[in-house]
């Protein structure tokens, strides 16, 4: 029943896009054998998008006044440091984690015998971005060029503190360092002077950060230690330091999106979805259905970025692929000029087509695989700039020959 009613919409849309259809038929025929083999051209969908329609700005998006775009995201609290959480070095030579007292000092901050060095560690942490089974289908190479971090902090100690942080990403068994290298905070400087604010960037003239967040890690790790250095002999008392001073930060990261990216590739196994497994042949995908099923596709780009789709049907029992639809050059990236801002568009027609092969593989095979490609302009020979305003217009028609036996 289902078989003869798509055989009946068959000949419905024959009628409906006669402009489109070159064949003729005798519809006298119908009540009795016929074979009907039409070519339709069916228009399926066209559109004109940009970047600001898909993506809207709010707290983790900004668009600058140059329509620029950067991804901001913060996390705060990454530093909360009290007098309770600083150990001395004085008399072991080596840091043990806070909070602790040296048993040798009744009071480290206020022995006036030789100079002392506090330290204090910065809690670890760790952010588990549950991504990676995305990691494990992805290939190719992808670099962010100027990513920052911002530490934005409270200050109220009148000694100077040095801090150490560092960030450890890790993708598999591959890890990247941040390699910062230790960097002071300012301070107040009289002994009534408030607590004072500051920040300090982290970027790539001071750091590995673009590797870092280029990997891209799986899980993320975070730690560090804080260091005050008592003059010796000095007149070392309470007002130095308050027993309920804290020292408090928050960090806030940075990624304008100018990247590149050369054959980055993302591959999925799916079921297959398209395969009868009902057993009732009245809803089966009959090969002998089709002839050619066919989507072309024409784009005009103004995105510096192309892509390329490729769907195999693939035997897992025999590790083979039977069949496959590749759409190499779907979308060609926009051309750029030397500071990676689009100048033009580009434009390309494409046509995925499904042959009777493809459709005669579909209850053989088991899986589908899914390969979506993407390329900068240059093949990442160079790094791109995003735009708010950016836009590609398409439009994509359907082109289906059916083999239609009527019994």
């Amino acid at each position: 029943m289902i078989k003869k009613f798509l055989y009946l919409i068959f000949i419905l849309m024959t009628f409906l896009t006669a402009g489109c259809v070159k064949e003729t038929y005798d519809m006298n025929k119908l009540s009795k054998k016929a074979h009907i083999s039409p070519t339709m051209a069916v228009s399926a969908i066209k559109g004109d998008i940009s970047f600001s329609d898909i993506v809207k700005a709010g707290d983790t998006v900004l668009f600058g006044q140059d329509k620029s775009v950067t991804l901001i995201f913060k996390i705060d609290s990454v530093l909360d440091l009290s007098l309770a959480d600083f150990v001395s070095l004085k008399n072991t030579g080596e840091f043990s984690a806070g909070p602790q007292a040296d048993p040798n000092l009744p009071n480290p901050l206020f022995d006036n015998s030789k100079s002392t060095q506090l330290v204090a560690a910065i809690k670890p942490d760790s952010i588990d971005f549950k991504i990676d089974e995305l990691l494990n289908n992805i290939t190719g190479t992808f670099g962010i060029a100027n990513p920052s971090i911002t530490l934005n902090y409270s200050n109220p100690f009148l000694l100077p503190v040095e801090l150490k942080l560092n960030f450890t990403g890790k993708r598999k068994d591959k890890t990247v360092d941040l390699n910062l290298t230790p960097f002071s905070l300012i301070h107040p400087v009289g002994l009534t002077d408030p607590a004072v604010k500051g920040s300090f960037i982290i970027d790539k003239s001071n750091s590995s950060l673009p590797d870092l967040v280029s990997l891209p890690p799986g899980k993320l790790y975070f730690y560090g230690k804080a260091t005050m250095d008592l003059p010796g002999k000095a007149n070392v008392d309470g007002s130095y330091i308050s027993g309920n001073s804290r020292l408090t930060g928050s960090l806030e990261v940075k990624l304008p999106l100018e990247f590149r990216m050369n054959n980055f590739r993302f591959a999925d196994t799916l079921d297959n979805f398209m395969k009868d497994d009902g057993g009732n042949k009245d809803n089966a995908l009959n090969p002998e259905n089709f002839k050619l099923l066919r989507v072309n596709i024409t784009a005009k780009n103004g995105f510096p970025l192309g892509a390329a789709i490729k769907m195999s049907l693939y035997d897992s029992v025999t590790h083979t692929i039977k069949s496959a639809v590749d759409a190499t050059g779907l979308i060609a990236p926009a051309p750029v000029d030397s500071n990676g801002k689009v100048t033009g568009v580009t434009e390309t027609s494409t046509s995925i087509e499904f042959t009777q092969t493809f459709f005669s593989n579909i209850n053989k095979t088991d899986k589908i695989i899914f390969f979506f490609t993407l390329n900068t302009t240059g093949n990442g020979a160079k790094d791109i700039k995003i735009y708010s305003d950016y836009r590609i217009n398409f439009k994509a028609s359907l082109v289906v020959k059916p083999d239609i036996n009527l019994n």
